[in-house]
């Protein structure tokens, strides 16, 4: 029996506006590919499906690099004149909107006696600023949401590392076969299920995956 549900962040709830990226590097005078690359078997961070952080974003998401190191290295490969500031706005594009009706089903779960939690590749440039925009809200906290909130960056572990699932499941008090796990990354989502939860891949590409995926939860 299914006692938690464990979100991820970008891709599920959040969407994520990777051609953006794109366009602000160009306006910066770098190579995307600082940021992200294609995904392949041996990348070990997950942004989405198809897509994996570089190095030095890996780095960043486990907490090996500081905002501050992050930045100075990301404006040393800039072109002349761009500053901090300029950075963040850009490294910041990649946030898209977050509807309110995906929330409204997080809460709608918690009513049923669900427990909900969020596992995310993340970094504080970005949690800090989606906490911002979308978590300030009276209802729409994280507190009012999530039992448990894991970050990469906080965690210094990424998915699809055994061992982030292993950590999160026992922070939850629940069995890994009662965690339901749901990721727009195909890999996160069969590593959790080999460390023993159930598991979704939400369809990017399907305007309602996230509900057709929760629908059972809700009317059962």
């Amino acid at each position: 029996m299914v006692t938690d549900i464990i979100f991820d962040l970008g891709g599920v709830l959040l969407d994520l506006n990777m051609p953006g990226v794109g366009i602000a590097c160009k306006r910066l005078g770098i190579d995307p590919e600082l940021f992200f690359v294609k995904a392949d078997a041996d990348n070990t961070s997950t942004v989405c499906q198809g897509v994996s952080a570089s190095k030095a974003i890996t780095d960043y998401q486990v907490g090996k690099m500081t905002s501050e190191e992050f930045l100075t290295l990301v404006v040393s490969q800039c072109a002349e004149g761009i500053g901090r500031e300029d950075v963040i706005e850009a490294w910041n594009a990649c946030i898209g909107p977050l509807p309110t009706e995906r929330l409204d089903m997080i809460k709608a779960l918690r009513r049923k006696g669900y427990r909900t939690h969020l596992l995310s590749n993340t970094n504080d440039l970005h949690w800090e600023e989606i906490k911002r925009r979308f978590f300030m809200a009276d209802g729409y906290t994280c507190n009012d949401l999530f039992d448990k909130v894991f970050v990469s960056h906080e965690m210094q572990l990424a998915k699809p590392s055994p061992e982030i699932y292993r950590q999160a499941v026992l922070e939850t008090g629940a069995q890994a076969g009662e965690c339901f796990f749901i990721d727009d990354a195909e890999i996160n989502v069969e590593a959790a299920i080999q460390e023993g939860l159930q598991g979704a891949w939400l369809d990017v590409n399907k305007p309602d995956a996230l509900h057709a995926i929760l629908e059972a939860f809700l009317q059962g």
